[in-house]
């Protein structure tokens, strides 16, 4: 089935992924004959996005608000670590679950997407997901970039410091030429500054109090199922108790009403022997 026309760049990646290539040529193709040599140049170095790429880049078309809260919690993460490394980490326990229940959510919808699809979502690719989703949300470059729906090549979990993604949308006044053919270098960002020991100590005790707090609520957790367990047990035995009872209640009311007609019987015994006396 031939892909249906592609206007923008960027819609190249809102496509089925078998169609990518295939639509991405076409557009290269349909630039190039109208004289724009440097726009079908610049879609030509387009590269087809990695499977688990292409899940967050669905996920994050279809589901916009989605990925502006985990944005949004990236950003407050991201702070919570700078007021830290300054010796303030009251926020980063915080901000630190909800950046985690955010993520969950975008690669929920991303695996969903993939399993839409059609294709199996293997635990290594959820976690290529995952990784992705994480990654886009703590870095302002691949934050825009999953912001667009354009994510290319996997991130990276830890550093983000490369990212070999799809170039900025083009301008109405067209894209100037990238070097060595329309490829878009690799965006580098800085090394980080040196840290002083004052903020490696307020970084450590941050650390520290991530691990209190996450055995905290781990050691809640376990009493908490605990304590469930034991109140179903008890709930079960109150019901068994209960049908017991009522089971006791039947029978004392049935032996009952067994004495009452033996007194009877007896009774009616008693007046024929009168008679025959």
């Amino acid at each position: 089935m031939a892909p249906g026309p592609v206007r923008a760049p960027d819609d190249l990646y809102g496509l089925p992924l078998d169609e990518f290539t295939a639509a991405r040529d076409a557009l290269a193709k349909e630039l190039r004959g109208a004289g724009d040599k440097e726009g079908a140049a610049e879609v030509k170095a387009r590269r087809k996005p990695s499977v688990a790429s292409w899940a967050v880049n669905q996920a994050a078309r279809r589901h916009r608000s989605d990925v502006e809260r985990l944005l949004a919690a990236g950003a407050a993460s991201r702070e919570a670590q700078e007021q830290a490394l300054a010796g303030d980490a009251g926020a980063l326990r915080d901000a630190t679950r909800t950046l985690n229940e955010e993520v969950d959510r975008v690669a929920d919808l991303a695996a969903g997407e993939l399993e839409a699809a059609g294709r199996e979502v293997s635990p290594a690719i959820r976690d290529r997901i995952t990784t992705n989703v994480r990654a886009a949300a703590v870095d302002d470059d691949g934050g825009r970039l999953l912001a667009r729906g354009v994510l290319t090549e996997d991130l990276e979990a830890t550093g983000f410091g490369v990212f070999d993604l799809a170039p900025p949308p083009q301008s109405s006044q067209g894209t100037p030429p990238s070097p060595r053919g329309g490829r878009t270098p690799p965006v580098r960002r800085p090394p980080a500054a040196k840290r002083s020991k004052e903020e490696d100590e307020a970084l450590a005790a941050a650390r520290r109090e991530l691990r209190r707090a996450e055995a905290d609520a781990e050691a809640a957790t376990a009493r908490a199922r605990r304590r469930a367990e034991r109140a179903e047990t008890a709930e079960r035995q109150a019901i068994e108790a209960h049908r017991a009872a009522q089971a006791a209640r039947v029978e004392a009311e049935e032996a009952a009403g067994e004495a009452e007609a033996a007194r009877r019987r007896a009774e009616e015994a008693a007046a024929r022997l009168a008679e025959l006396e």
